[in-house]
């Protein structure tokens, strides 16, 4: 029996095809964007390989590049091969008659003579490689061995200048705009080495012929007493005398212990006197601050060489009140402690380090200003202007008994 088909049933028939119908409509299309999405995602996957392979290729080729130099500097050996083989010389083996030939009975095919000179081109390059890796390694080892970081560094980034930081390093390019420094560092006598202590042991010296260089220490409370007389006798020409600092953590300014003993005792001896003063002035407020102390507590003192600003990082960094003071703050602290000495009259000069000149400061601020520059390593690397260097913190000086800072006046 056939069911009855009303028209209603028709109606409802068609409509759920019209239905079916745009679904597919809608799948279909999903399926087109999704086939885009995925040749848009394969094109770009393509396209970051080929970057990549390019990369990779540049540094091959780069790498090519090395082993032809590092051929080339082999090349005398290589000529000498490949004409001992060109005239038949050449004897793989020499206990076997068989590897003999001659040019006349016997020449090298062209294509024996070519494979041959690159397998020895290859072991030569690959020879050279393996020393220069040996080389570079084991002179590495040595210098962490010995405690040399820093000198290790500067001989790998020679054309840098390293600058130690607190776990880690900064590479600065020079600045030719800065002043340069006039000194012939090919000059300098250094201290020597002792193989057995690891201590450098004695005194630079400097001369090029034009300009030549002062014996000088700087001086402070924890050198205790000081026998001016023996000091003047050891050859030391100069002195800066610490006149006093401000605490790093409560701020309050201080006179040095023996301010007073060493200022009169060095011009009593007739040695030619500076002082310095350790800043840790937050702005320039106290950078005027405390150069009115040193002005105040010179009094009748004489001294024939510049009024200093001790730049260094604080003993303790964590505690410090300048911790987080920016480059440009400190910068102007300095400027505001220099113009204010040079009001007075006297000739003011900036002390640091590599640290404190080249990151705790803005140099370029500083240009009108001399410098005092403390580096404790040999040869001398500093590539900007300074008047005084000093080159140790544990130098030996008759009439202190301790470890002194012993310094160079280039004039």
């Amino acid at each position: 029996m056939r069911p009855e088909i009303t028209r209603h049933s028709c109606i409802r028939t068609k409509r759920m095809n019209n239905n079916l119908t745009e679904e597919q409509k809608q799948i279909r299309r999903n399926k087109i964007k999704k086939t885009k999405i995925r040749r848009a995602v394969i094109t770009s996957f393509l396209i970051m390989s080929l970057a990549v392979v390019s990369v990779i290729a540049y540094y091959m080729y780069d790498l090519y590049r090395q082993e032809l130099v590092i051929a080339n500097e082999n090349k005398d050996a290589y000529d000498e091969l490949k004409r001992k083989i060109e005239e038949g010389e050449y004897d793989k083996n020499p206990e076997s008659e068989q590897n003999v030939r001659s040019t006349e009975s016997d020449p090298i095919p062209e294509t024996d003579l070519n494979e041959t000179t690159e397998n020895e081109i290859e072991e030569a390059v690959n020879k050279a490689v393996l020393e220069t890796k040996e080389d570079y390694l084991s002179t590495i080892r040595s210098y962490m061995e010995e405690g040399k970081t820093l000198e290790m560094l500067e001989n790998i980034y020679a054309d840098n200048i390293v600058v130690p930081d607190t776990g880690k390093y900064w590479f600065l390019d020079i600045d030719t705009n800065l002043k340069l420094s006039d000194i012939d560092y090919a000059a300098i006598e250094y201290p020597v080495l002792n193989e057995d202590t690891g201590k450098y042991e004695g005194e630079a010296h400097y001369s090029d012929g034009g300009v030549t260089a002062r014996k000088g220490i700087d001086v402070s409370k924890f050198q205790g007493d000081i026998d001016w007389n023996a000091v003047k006798n050891d050859g030391v020409e100069f002195a800066f005398i610490r006149i006093g600092f401000r605490g790093y953590e409560s701020g309050k300014i201080v006179l040095d212990d023996k301010y007073e003993d060493n200022i009169t005792g060095c011009n009593e001896a007739g040695i030619d006197c500076g002082v310095y003063f350790f800043t840790e002035a937050l702005n320039e407020s106290e950078g005027i601050e405390e150069a009115e102390f040193v002005l105040d507590n010179l009094g009748e003192h004489h001294i024939e060489l510049p009024i200093v600003i001790d730049v260094e990082q604080s003993a303790n960094v964590n505690k410090s009140r300048t911790k987080n003071l920016s480059k440009e703050d400190r910068t102007k602290a300095v400027i505001a402690f220099c113009e204010r000495v040079k009001q007075a009259g006297y000739e003011p000069m900036i002390y640091g380090n590599l640290k404190s000149q080249l990151i705790m400061l803005d140099n370029t601020m500083l240009e009108d200003y001399e410098k005092w520059f403390a580096y404790y390593h040999y040869p001398l690397r500093y590539p900007y202007r300074h008047r005084i260097w000093q080159y140790t913190s544990t130098g030996k000086v008759n009439g202190i008994s301790g470890n002194a800072d012993i310094n160079l006046m280039f004039y």
